[in-house]
């Protein structure tokens, strides 16, 4: 199995398997795929779209690849983990804070990955979050995922009801991107969740500053995470659930990093 780190920098730990990094970033130490953050336009730049931007750009790479393959997606200092980890964050209830050396030991190893046979890699599903909408809401500008909602309905497979039960659905899956996935299961989700940001970028993209200016990637995961919670819900596929790790000094991840 591939394994693919998705990062403006390094992994931040030894990761005991061979992989590609798939970066704007050049690190002539590493094995890359370079995908810049001004690939797609200024609109699809990795400041808005945050780690989707390089993730669009693994679609492309992967496009001619078997589609029954599957491969690992992690990012420089965050995966899913089929073992359990020590000690829960503080701040993060689905995420445990990992030392580097605690990392190194957690992180999946070729023959780790081979026992989950014809299952996916996912962390594990949260619930009690009220709805998508809401909890959005509480975190990030209303008047840009009102303005997705229309978008969203312009993408084909996006009927009213879908989009309905997307606005009222109460549960979530962190980070969607990390995991083990199946190379048709990943191309569509891209296709589809590319199809719906560039009908929003050209009718409603509204800069934002700090934080908030990757509220592309915070829409786009949201979108993410319900197409992924759909399909396992409706058992399209087997799923394992892993446990989300974070190399952090502290038990206090911090949350405003790049991915």
């Amino acid at each position: 199995m591939k394994y693919y780190c998705i990062g403006h920098k390094p992994p931040n730990f030894l990761i005991p398997e061979s992989y590609i990094h798939v970066s704007p970033n050049v690190y002539p130490e590493l094995n890359q795929l370079i995908v810049p953050d001004d690939l797609y336009g200024e609109k699809f730049n990795g400041r808005i779209l945050s780690e989707y931007t390089q993730l669009f750009g693994l679609a492309e790479y992967l496009k001619d690849a078997p589609r029954d393959e599957k491969f690992y997606i992690f990012q420089y200092r965050k995966f899913i983990s089929l073992r359990q980890p020590t000690t829960l964050s503080a701040n993060l209830p689905h995420a445990y804070a990992s030392s580097t050396t605690e990392g190194a030991l957690l992180f999946p190893s070729q023959d780790e990955l081979s026992t989950l046979g014809d299952e996916l890699l996912l962390g594990k599903i949260i619930g009690n979050i009220g709805s998508i909408a809401e909890f959005y809401a509480a975190n990030h500008d209303v008047n840009d995922f009102s303005a997705f909602m229309i978008s969203l309905y312009s993408a084909v497979g996006f009927n009213e009801q879908r989009c309905k039960n997307f606005i009222n659905y109460q549960i979530l899956l962190p980070a969607p991107s990390l995991g083990v996935f199946r190379v048709d299961i990943f191309l569509k989700h891209m296709e589809v969740l590319k199809m719906v940001w560039t009908h929003f970028a050209e009718h409603f993209f509204v800069a934002r500053d700090g934080y908030q200016r990757r509220v592309g990637g915070f829409l786009l995961e949201r979108l993410h995470s319900f197409l992924i919670c759909e399909e396992v819900v409706n058992k399209v596929y087997n799923v394992a659930h892993g446990n989300q790790v974070v190399i952090s000094d502290s038990l206090e991840i911090a949350t405003n990093s790049e991915f």
